[in-house]
Formats: structure tokens, sequence, C-alpha cells
């Protein structure tokens, strides 16, 4: 795909493609991954000696850590990765390509996006339940103080992979567009400044 080449109407088109697919993996049911992740994390955290459980009830699940400070947690949608993995099917499935690309494309990111999400589970709840320097310098530290950075650092890095491996091996259409989009914006902002430029200098 020719990357300076995209009409505005597949822009639009793939907005609002974009759009639908990220509301559909919004109001999906996500018990089974909740499930998945947390069945997943303590599987993790056994493996290094860790007494660890987790439990699904009428919907709810949580994983409990028995540490130096026992803790017990909410495996919820949005610690899934799911959420994620709309917003990259909503970038794959509207690109102009093969039904096997962005198969395998959304398959990867599945993966990648999962196999990434675990160590920022086990990372959050291990540094809660334990007093681990230089973190102990913390006062008054709780699950949040380790949640929202780590999720933070491990979402951009996390997305960030995900993008270049999809572009690099299975679907170079998605870095195509991506780009040609960027491109077709800019170039409308530079259209219309010349617009405005011109307007001005006729007064």
């Amino acid at each position: 795909m020719e990357t300076r080449s995209l009409k505005t109407r597949y822009i639009i088109f793939y907005f609002t493609a974009f759009t639908i697919i990220l509301w559909v993996f919004y109001t999906i049911p996500s018990g089974w991954i909740e499930g998945l992740t947390a069945q997943t994390a303590v599987g993790v955290l056994s493996i290094f000696g860790h007494t660890t459980y987790w439990e699904q009830t009428a919907g709810y699940t949580t994983l409990t850590l028995l540490g130096q400070h026992p803790l017990t947690v909410s495996i919820i949608r949005e610690c899934t990765a799911l959420n994620v993995l709309g917003v990259m099917a909503g970038l794959i499935l509207p690109l102009i390509a093969s039904w096997k690309k962005r198969a395998v494309g959304i398959a990867l990111s599945g993966f990648l996006l999962f196999t990434l999400n675990i160590p920022r589970i086990v990372l959050t709840i291990y540094l809660t339940a334990y007093d681990t320097l230089p973190f102990t310098l913390i006062a008054d530290r709780n699950l949040e103080t380790y949640h929202y950075p780590i999720s933070f650092i491990f979402g951009v890095i996390g997305v960030a992979l995900t993008v270049f491996a999809v572009s690099h091996w299975t679907t170079p259409e998605l870095a195509d567009t991506l780009i040609g989009i960027i491109d077709k914006i800019i170039g409308l902002g530079k259209n219309s400044d010349t617009t405005s430029s011109t307007s001005q200098s006729s007064l």
C-alpha cells in the first residue's frame, strides 16, 4: 500500500470500523479471560515458591497471595489486556490486507499482550505483598503505589512492541496505514495553514 495515497473516505471508514470494534471488545463477556489471567499469574507465582490461589464465583475473579502481607486482589476486565487487544483488533481488521494476514496479526497481538500482561500483574502483587527495597522507603505504600506506574510502563512498552512485531512480522499494512493516516492529517493541516495565509494576504 502506498502510504501517501490514502483516500479520505477510507480514513473515515477506518476510524468508524475502529470505534465499532473497540466497542465490541469493551462489551463482550470477560469472565473467561479474567479466569485465565488469574490462573496463569498463580502458576507463575507458584513456580517461584509462593503460596497463591485464585477463585471465580458468580463472575467475580480474585487472586490471593499469602505473602509477608497476605493480599487478595480482584481481576477485572481492565486487568486482562482484553481492552488493549480491542485496540489492536480495531487497528488491524479494517486494513486493506488479506484475511490471513489480519487474523495472524490479531493472534500475535493477543499472544504478546497476554504474555506481557502476566509479569505486570505478578510484579504488582509481589511488591505489594512483600517488603522490598528500595520501595520500603515509601511511606503508606499500598497496591496503587505499584499498580499505576507498573501498568503505565508495561502498557507503553507492550503496545509499542506489539505494534512493531505485527507490522514487522505479520501485517506490514498496519505501519503503512498508520503512517499514511498521519501524513494525510499533516497534509490537511498544511493545506489549511496555506489557505489561511492566502486569505489573510488578500485582505
